[in-house]
């Protein structure tokens, strides 16, 4: 049921938002940090030719990997940790690797609903307990909808290392532009109040138990290829086998 909210809170729901036409950075330099708090830093940064900050926003989850991508690979996981996440799923076609999903933001009137259709990318890192999720707004798939506005631009980055037995730290780059005639300073305050809430919430889900005894699956070429739950068995072709080349 659609509320009337605060003016930040809806700047909140637009920043949601994910998709991938302004590219976010990854490096290490000329961050600076605007939040540290339960275990939670997000830092921001100024792009050129933008007027909102990006934002890297870290924390360490108390969840072995696995969990964690059991998480990630569940496109209504959304609905759980991700604010204001209304309706997700996968769409048609695709691969654990390289598969697309549609979303929808839930916004207060008379704000109209976003809605957005993600290309979503997983691979392997420098290893194999290090995974990197790439998130891409597209054009088509799923026709826009009357009473929703689908959403333009933003870049997201997932990396996820493994940090022990049962701890995993996240790292989470994005950079959107919500649109509209929104004051910047309220949009960039928003750029840590959004990971920090999410992250937060993420936090209990990865210690779901539906999330439990999942095992990442490998290739003959040492390429993740899905996450397998604890009822079914990996086939040869995608036991762990020993690093190669490719992600």
């Amino acid at each position: 049921m659609r509320t009337v909210l605060t003016a930040l809170q809806t700047l909140a729901l637009l920043l949601t938002t994910v998709s991938l036409h302004a590219e976010v950075p990854t490096d290490d330099e000329n961050w600076e940090k605007a939040l540290d708090s339960d275990g939670i830093e997000v830092h921001t940064r100024n792009l050129e030719n933008s007027r909102i900050d990006a934002f890297r926003a870290e924390t360490v989850l108390n969840a072995p990997l696995e969990a964690v991508m059991a998480v990630m690979a569940n496109p209504e996981s959304c609905m759980e940790w991700v604010h204001q996440c209304s309706h997700a799923q996968k769409l048609e076609g695709g691969s654990f690797r390289d598969r697309y999903a549609y979303s929808i933001n839930d916004m207060p009137w008379p704000v109209s609903d976003r809605d957005y259709v993600l290309h979503i990318t997983t691979h392997k890192g420098e290893s194999r307990d290090h995974i990197i999720i790439e998130m891409e707004s597209v054009d088509g798939r799923v026709g826009k909808k009357d009473g929703y506005v689908r959403m333009p631009e933003s870049s997201t980055v997932y990396e996820f290392f493994r940090e022990g037995r049962n701890r995993t730290r996240i790292v989470w780059y994005q950079h959107a532009a919500p649109g509209g005639s929104l004051p910047n300073w309220l949009v960039n305050q928003l750029s840590t109040d959004i990971p920090y809430e999410s992250l937060l919430t993420l936090n209990d889900v990865v210690q779901k138990e539906r999330y439990q005894g999942h095992e990442l699956a490998f290739d003959e070429q040492g390429r993740l290829v899905d996450v397998i739950p604890p009822e079914e068995d990996a086939t040869p072709a995608s036991k762990p086998t020993p690093d190669a080349e490719g992600g």
